[in-house]
């Protein structure tokens, strides 16, 4: 049977016996489940419920807290950061700039770069250090250590800027100061190199310092990459530099503050009497240096030390017609002036002049007529007694005719002039102003760029380091796997009096290239000798000229027209003789090979293919020579768009000759660099060596 609904309105959900008065039942429905053995008590507030209300009051007030301050601090920090980036890009463009102007023999120029540094990196420092900005750092850097990192690299960074403009003012004092340094005050020239030597010895362990940390760090911001990518290329880049440099200024340092005395020959050479490796050496000054500074300064007729020879050199065959001995008179041979230079110490040392006393010489200078020029320029004219003043206008002039037909020639002293008015000029550079002395560094480094001074020393340090200086006046090497034309025009005037001082030199190049890569190469070269105007028979002379044109290794000759031939030839049998033999000559002219169809001479040297031949020229005349050559290169399988092509021309020390070039893309292709197929250039007064790299495009129609 169905059962039965009973009303629920009587039926309490709590059961008890006895209800409590004043307590609320009704508050226990929501439980499901009571428990009827324990007696239902009053709640009391006591001390443990009040700590805990605390605690979460404070922990979510601390939240609350630690949301703004994290807030707050990375809009500071990003603030800071845009600061700092802003400041940043102007200090690497300084950074770069200095290194520049460091490179141009510019260090006035690159400490204004780094003095700009300074101060935007004392703003970002005191930025990032002080007050809140540190107090950032210190929080965040305790839970994000690279933050820390970050902002410490400005203090590195500040560091080497700190070094780098120490080092260009140490430089910079050296400039100035250091002829007089080096005259008078050794113990200041020897200082400023040590501390260049420190100097360099902490910019390279700080820049690796930095490099590190920006390696790190660079992918944080574009600061930091910017940083890391200019101390990269320009401090590491140069990091074997900076090596080389400290090896040098040891050596250098110990070479000078020598406690016995060191010898330098100053190589005075005459452009109006060309030689391969600059002017005829008519004279030489046998500086001494001891404890820093210059000792004694002896001027000499290159013919006082070869008169007093001990050996008998055969010379080179172009010569022999006219001396069947060689000596330091005729050693400026090889355009290679390393060569040049250690053939004239050779000679030096050789003779009793210096051997009996136990001298050899260590380095030489050679500086030539433009310098002497530069200096009086500077300094103004320079007067002696019983002498003709000179200048910069008429030195030349006034010496030659000096050496010629003074009154000393007769005493068999006709380079005593130049005894007399290289003191009298030294002191006028030792007591140069401020403004003259920038002046002078000025028209220096314009000389060292023309090729007027060369370089060298028989320390092996020193003298990788002028060559990587590109001051040693070495022929140029070509890298492997060269594509394109090397032209060098070498001159030397044998028996042709001072008429290359009237000799006006022009030589033009025109290049065509095949689609295969190969070259067709035309050389020109125009000499006007304009000496017919002058009075002495020196100038008027005619230029007997050996002339060497030099080319990439794997050339050819096809055509040569405009030369002459030589009629002299030397009947000394030196096969048979006890003359000796230089090594360095002895290799060039053992691979040469006369062309007879072009009365031309073929060699390898320095690297180089070499076409020598006679240029006669009268006063009031012009000689013409034109040659054609060609070069295979077989390496080249396929010409690409944007293959690079390199031209290459190296001037001649003492030889001012104008330079027009012409280079011809192969078909359907063009030069970016013109967008043209021809590519044209011309300067009247070339530097020692001209690059000039051209890139293939492709016409596509």
């Amino acid at each position: 049977m169905p059962k039965k609904k009973v009303p629920k309105k009587n039926i309490e959900p709590i059961l008890v016996d006895v209800r409590k008065p004043n307590f609320d039942y009704e508050r226990l429905r929501k439980f499901e489940t009571v428990n009827l053995m324990k007696m239902p008590q009053q709640e009391k507030k006591g001390v443990a419920a009040i700590i805990k209300r605390i605690v979460l009051a404070v922990f979510v007030a601390g939240i609350i807290g630690l949301v703004s301050f994290i807030g707050i601090t990375f809009a500071n920090i990003k603030q800071m950061k845009s600061i700092v980036e802003q400041d940043g890009s102007q200090i690497m463009q300084n950074f770069n700039s200095s290194v520049g102007a460091l490179k141009n023999m510019e260090p006035g120029t690159a400490a204004a770069y780094l003095q700009s540094n300074t101060k935007s990196l004392a703003n970002i420092n005191d930025l990032v250090t002080k007050g809140l900005g540190q107090s950032i750092i210190d929080t965040l850097g305790n839970f994000i250590p690279i933050v820390k990192e970050s902002f410490g690299l400005v203090g590195q960074v500040s560091t080497l800027n700190m070094k780098l403009l120490d080092l260009t003012n140490t430089l910079d004092d050296l400039q100035k100061n250091g002829f007089t340094y080096f005259k008078s005050n050794g113990p200041a020239l020897i200082a400023d190199l040590g501390k260049l030597h420190s100097l360099v010895q902490d910019l390279n362990a700080q820049a690796e310092s930095v490099k590190n940390t920006t390696s790190y760090l660079k992918n944080m911001s574009g600061f930091f990459g910017g940083l890391d990518q200019s101390v990269g290329n320009q401090y590491l880049k140069y990091s074997s530099e900076l090596y080389g440099w400290d090896n040098v200024l040891v050596q250098l340092t110990n070479f000078l503050n020598s406690p016995t005395p060191k010898h330098i020959a100053i190589l005075f050479e005459n452009p109006a009497e060309i030689r391969p490796g600059g002017g005829f050496i008519g004279s030489y000054a046998d500086v001494s240096v001891q404890n820093g500074q210059m000792q004694n300064m002896d001027v000499r007729d290159i013919y006082d030390p070869d008169g007093q020879l001990a050996v008998k050199i055969v010379p080179p065959e172009e010569l022999q017609a006219t001396t069947p001995n060689w000596g330091a008179r005729d050693s400026n041979w090889f355009f290679d002036f390393p060569t040049s230079a250690k053939t004239t110490l050779n000679f030096l040392n050789a003779s009793k002049m210096y051997s009996e006393k136990g001298i050899t010489f260590d380095a030489a200078i050679a500086i030539n007529i433009n310098v002497v020029n530069s200096l009086l320029t500077i300094t103004g004219p320079v007067t002696a007694p019983g002498y003709p003043t000179v200048d910069s206008s008429n030195f030349l002039e006034e010496v030659q005719r000096e050496t010629e037909t003074g009154t000393n020639k007769q005493a068999g002293q006709p380079k005593k002039i130049l005894q007399v008015l290289a003191p009298i000029l030294m002191e006028k550079l030792n007591n140069l102003s401020t403004e003259q002395a920038s002046a002078l560094m000025d028209a220096l480094k314009n000389n060292i760029a023309k090729k007027d001074i060369m370089f060298y020393s028989t320390d092996p340090v020193i003298a990788s380091f002028l060559n990587s200086s590109d001051v040693d006046g070495s022929v140029y090497q070509l890298p492997e796997g060269f594509w394109g034309n090397y032209l060098a025009v070498v001159n030397a005037n044998i028996a042709g009096g001072k008429s290359d001082a009237f000799i006006k030199e022009s030589v033009s190049a025109k290049v065509d290239i095949d689609t295969s890569g190969n070259t067709f190469t035309n050389v020109t070269v125009v000499r006007a000798h304009t000496g017919n105007t002058q009075t002495d028979p020196w100038w008027r002379a005619t230029n007997n000229d050996f002339i060497q044109i030099f080319t990439e290794p794997n050339s050819s000759l096809v055509d040569m027209t405009g030369n002459s031939a030589r009629k002299k030839y030397s009947t000394l049998d030196y096969a048979h003789s006890d003359y000796a033999v230089n090594p360095d000559l002895a290799a060039i002219q053992a691979n040469e090979v006369f062309l007879t169809n072009f009365d031309t001479w073929q060699r390898s040297e320095f690297g180089k293919n070499v076409f020598g031949a006679w240029l006669f020229t009268k006063a009031g005349t012009t000689s013409t020579l034109a040659m054609r050559y060609q070069t295979s290169y077989g390496s080249i399988k396929n010409l690409m768009p944007g293959q690079k092509y390199t031209f290459i021309f190296e001037r001649q020390s003492g030889v001012q000759n104008s330079l027009d070039l012409t280079i011809n893309a192969p078909f359907k292709y063009y030069w970016l660099e013109s967008d043209s197929p021809v590519y044209t250039y011309h300067t009247d007064d070339p530097d020692k060596r001209i690059t000039i790299t051209l890139t293939l495009g492709y016409q596509s129609s």
